[in-house]
């Protein structure tokens, strides 16, 4: 574990000594674009630092409704809300669901949606069983929370199923998709347009900001009645919202991340079309995360200064989950050096 007193970018300093970093959730590269940076800057002259109130008060920002219908529009759902956080956008959404039906958690899926227990079953198919036997029996109404997609062993999760449900009761599908908003479908609008679902049905999907957006805040994306319902619930209200600058560089620093985008597929393209064949590497087309099981790789790549990722997860005495996260930071060369490493790679292992 490595301490440091800076954020990595493309890369990070490690013994005062830089290293390429290939780690993290920064996608976009936005913490360090400098077009945003200018933009939360401009922000901070308009809103200050920090607005520590409740949503409500007497006194309304309309950066925060502003914000929250570009959010709505963006993905293509009815409304949004904003809170501080994805973590407690999640929570906020289960603790009134879990009292309203019965919540079904699939394996892997983010603790901010397991409601009151952790998941029930270990595999995805086990799980879609276990749904499709509830929802088609008569009974209260179902509540269902997965994830999009599995950032840590790199896995897009098929939801075609849902849409041939016989539903004999009413379901509710939660969606964490903070690992793919900002990233995946239309210009990054994430899942919640793709998603079919049966007659009847309601979708609700939460997401961190912070992720390929850059931008501390999370959000919940669904039907207005349901977010009618959250706006009236205490831990909204008694919650601060997010820092009102950092909105308004959300709203407005849409070009940047259009570039961002740009950028990272060019970078993706590049490290796909010339990955070494003995590399065994779990991924999916135009997603910036590359798992691999074989954890020596991180040794490996870092006695040539290139950091990975590789922890134990999901407690500290699991094994090492080893992944190359691209980033829009990436140059043509710091591409070609971690190929050029991963070959050397193959190299060693063959000999």
């Amino acid at each position: 574990m490595h301490q440091l007193n800076h954020l990595p970018g493309r890369t990070v300093q490690i013994d005062n000594e830089p290293w390429l970093y290939f780690s993290g959730t920064g996608y976009l590269g936005a913490a360090w674009n400098e077009g945003l940076q200018n933009l939360v800057r401009a922000g901070m002259q308009q809103y200050g630092l920090h607005f520590g109130g409740s949503r409500l008060s007497n006194i309304q920002l309309n950066i925060f409704a502003g914000a929250e219908d570009f959010l709505a529009d963006y993905a293509g759902a009815e409304k949004a809300l904003l809170l501080s956080s994805g973590t407690l956008a999640g929570q906020l959404l289960m603790r009134v669901l879990s009292q309203y039906g019965q919540v079904l958690a699939a394996p892997g899926a983010h603790p901010a949606i397991w409601a009151n227990a952790a998941p029930e079953v270990n595999t995805w198919e086990s799980w879609v069983e276990r749904v499709q036997t509830i929802a088609q029996t008569p009974g209260p109404a179902l509540v269902i929370a997965a994830n999009s997609l599995d950032p840590l062993r790199v896995r897009r999760f098929d939801f075609a199923w849902l849409s041939t449900l016989s539903l004999q009761r009413e379901l509710i599908v939660v969606i964490d998709d903070s690992h793919g908003f900002g990233l995946t479908g239309a210009e990054g609008s994430g899942i919640y347009r793709s998603l079919a679902l049966p007659p009847g049905a309601q979708l609700l999907v939460i997401s961190s900001l912070g992720k390929a957006l850059g931008i501390p805040a999370g959000v919940i994306l669904g039907p207005k009645l349901w977010l009618e319902r959250l706006w009236v619930s205490p831990y909204f209200g008694g919650a601060s919202p997010p820092a009102p600058a950092y909105l308004l560089a959300l709203v407005q620093g849409q070009s940047f991340y259009a570039e961002s985008r740009q950028k990272l597929q060019s970078n993706i393209q590049q490290f796909v079309q010339n990955l070494p064949e003995l590399v065994d590497f779990h991924f999916f087309p135009e997603y910036p995360v590359f798992y691999t099981p074989n954890s020596g790789l991180a040794a490996f790549l870092s006695q040539r200064k290139i950091l990975i990722s590789s922890f134990p997860y999901p407690t500290p005495q699991d094994a090492l989950v080893t992944r190359i996260v691209l980033s829009s930071l990436h140059t043509d060369g710091d591409i070609s050096s971690l190929l050029e490493s991963l070959d050397n790679y193959c190299q060693s292992e063959k000999s």
